[in-house]
């Protein structure tokens, strides 16, 4: 396996022991909790921002609210996480016959590569309903780390890097609360039943 995938994995792992364990990952290094599992989260997840989609229209946190959504943080140039991610987030969706009744977004932790126009054409040939979220790396990392996410940079040699990231998907109700999270790798009929809970 290659080193990058390997340690993306092992990041993603801990990041899932924690949550799964009641555990938010920010919370688990400063000693406390915020997650009840199989339920709304105990302390929300999420702030107010104001960012770009794909199209470089402004999206808010007001997507994720009125319908179930599906959100993935990642980037473009991950070697095999988020492309396979993706690849499973289309597939589920297709799988129980969902259109826009749920919401899928990918929201990138490396803003600085990830424009509007790299997310779109990284995008729109694995997908036509996965929205891309970009903008101003502060702006991007402060909504990340809202959502308690973890990712990392890992400097490759002669200026080029891949990151280390949180490699669940999280499950939202139209409320926009979280309800539950898919884990990468994670069993397709077992991912497609969180989905179809949330629907009720």
């Amino acid at each position: 396996m290659d080193m990058r995938v390997k340690t993306t994995i092992i990041a993603a792992a801990v990041a899932v022991f924690a949550l799964g364990a009641g555990v938010g990952l920010r919370q688990m290094m400063e000693g406390g909790t915020s997650f009840a599992t199989g339920a709304q989260v105990a302390t929300p997840l999420g702030e107010p921002f104001e960012l770009v989609d794909h199209d470089g229209e402004v999206i808010t946190e007001a997507a994720f609210t009125g319908r179930p959504s599906l959100l993935f943080f990642g980037f473009t140039h991950c070697p095999e996480v988020c492309p396979t991610t993706i690849y499973d987030m289309e597939s589920w969706l297709d799988d129980l016959g969902i259109g826009d009744e749920v919401g899928a977004y990918f929201i990138t932790v490396d803003p600085e590569r990830d424009t509007p126009e790299f997310l779109r054409d990284y995008l729109e040939p694995q997908s036509d309903r996965i929205v891309g979220i970009t903008g101003a790396p502060e702006a991007v990392w402060d909504m990340a780390r809202s959502w308690r996410v973890y990712w990392q940079k890992r400097p490759l040699g002669e200026g080029d890097y891949t990151l280390d990231h949180f490699a669940s998907v999280f499950v939202l109700n139209e409320d926009g609360a979280v309800v539950d999270l898919i884990s990468y790798g994670e069993d397709s009929k077992s991912a497609k039943a969180k989905i179809a809970a949330v629907l009720g």
